[in-house]
């Protein structure tokens, strides 16, 4: 198993900060988001630059070219200067779970050489609210849980299988979580 890892301070207070202004004002949540083949239930989701699953194509001009964008592309800025550094961007989009929607076991790409950067965008988070990442090993035990608190980041190989939790009924908000997709350039 390659390795899992997590920050609490890597994203500096100011650019947490715009990115939680920038969900809390522009952000337009769209629900339906297909969580596989298997499963017909959906969460909230916002695609930013509407890659295919499969992409291997760098997309950070995307990126980079919408104004709009500047606070996630800011925080991708401190992903690749840093744990992802090297990496080119081949996905970006942003989930969110409220009390009864639930995530399934899944990978985010069978290519080792692909990892999953997650970036929780929550203002707040108490333990009681749940909604925990879990990472389970190939025989389908849990062995890693990340609790989503503000302006943590996890870092995950794509063929980890995982999933997004369920908040709890006692959660008055929604888990949101800045998905950053890259891949170990060849």
């Amino acid at each position: 198993m390659r390795t899992i890892a997590q920050f609490d301070d890597l994203i500096p207070p100011a650019n947490l900060r715009a990115a939680q202004d920038y969900f809390a004002t522009k952000v337009r949540w769209q629900y339906g988001w297909p969580q596989g083949l298997r499963d017909p239930f959906s969460h909230w989701n916002i695609d930013f630059l509407h890659a295919r699953l499969d992409n291997k194509e760098n997309l950070e001009d995307e990126l980079y070219g919408n104004p709009d964008f500047k606070p996630i592309a800011d925080i991708w800025n401190i992903l690749r200067g840093g744990p992802m550094y090297g990496h080119p961007l081949v996905r970006c989009y942003a989930n969110a779970h409220t009390y009864g929607v639930e995530g399934y076991l899944h990978t985010d790409s069978n290519d080792p050489g692909n990892y999953t950067a997650v970036v929780y965008l929550n203002p707040a988070w108490k333990t009681d609210w749940a909604g925990e990442l879990i990472l389970f090993d190939e025989k389908r035990d849990s062995f890693y849980a990340v609790l989503p608190k503000p302006g943590r980041v996890a870092i995950i190989p794509g063929d980890v299988v995982h999933a997004a939790r369920a908040v709890s009924r006692m959660c008055p908000a929604i888990r949101v979580s800045l998905a950053f997709k890259s891949r170990i350039p060849s």
